[in-house]
């Protein structure tokens, strides 16, 4: 799992990593380059990559990840990596 912070500043995001002692990477895309090529438009937006490196799940807003209803997604698409169509 990893972040991609879209139009953050280094010192700022390095900031947030640490007032909320988050220990997973989160990338830099300071000119939204990463954020236009998957047709990001909301903020947060999440993306469920497999083993191929296909996109098989998305999902728009904040979640509760800790959520029985999330930990169940995140089983299924673990277990069924249908990619699913970009747009």
């Amino acid at each position: 799992m990893f972040k991609i912070a879209i139009k953050e500043k280094e010192k700022d995001l390095i900031r947030y990593k640490n007032k909320f002692k988050i220990s997973h990477p989160i990338l830099l895309d300071e000119r939204a380059q990463v954020a236009t090529a998957f047709g990001v438009w909301s903020h947060p937006e999440t993306f469920f990559i497999n083993r191929e490196g296909q996109i098989v799940g998305r999902g728009f807003g904040g979640k509760d990840w800790n959520s029985p209803e999330m930990r169940n997604l995140i089983q299924h698409l673990l277990s069924n990596s249908i990619p699913v169509k970009r747009g």
